[in-house]
Order: structure tokens, then C-alpha cells, then sequence
């Protein structure tokens, strides 16, 4: 697993566990994506795209979760 991919895996568990506490709110994860952003060079050429392709579908999954997720 690539490095981005076992950071992602890791906030999505931080976020799920956060969410079953105290809720699911207005912009769920966006903090952890601009992190992800700035941790991780994204472009469009070899790695940084595979980046950008897996902070975008870190963002989508965050931005469409729902209580039926966190079960």
C-alpha cells in the first residue's frame, strides 16, 4: 500500500470514530483533505496523480458519508 493510501485509511478511521461520537457535521473531513493537499505533491504526471486521485476520492467519500456508513 502506498504511503498516501495507509494515511487515508488512517483519517477515514480517525473521522468514522470522531463521527459515531459526536455526529456527522457541515463539512465533514475538509480539514484533513487541505493536510492531505499540503503533505502530498499533486499533479498531473506519475505519483502526484495518484495522489491527487486518492485525495479526491477521500474527498468525495467524505463530502457523501453517512450514518449508514459508520455502522
Amino acid at each position: 500500500m502506498t504511503k498516501i493510501k495507509s494515511n487515508i485509511e488512517r483519517i477515514k478511521k480517525q473521522l468514522i470514530a470522531k463521527a459515531k461520537r459526536k455526529g456527522l457535521y457541515e463539512n465533514f473531513g475538509e480539514a484533513e483533505v487541505r493536510k492531505l493537499k499540503d503533505k502530498f505533491p499533486t499533479g498531473y504526471m506519475g505519483e502526484e496523480r495518484i495522489n491527487m486521485d486518492a485525495i479526491d476520492d477521500f474527498s468525495n467519500w467524505a463530502m457523501n458519508v453517512n450514518d449508514r456508513d459508520l455502522i
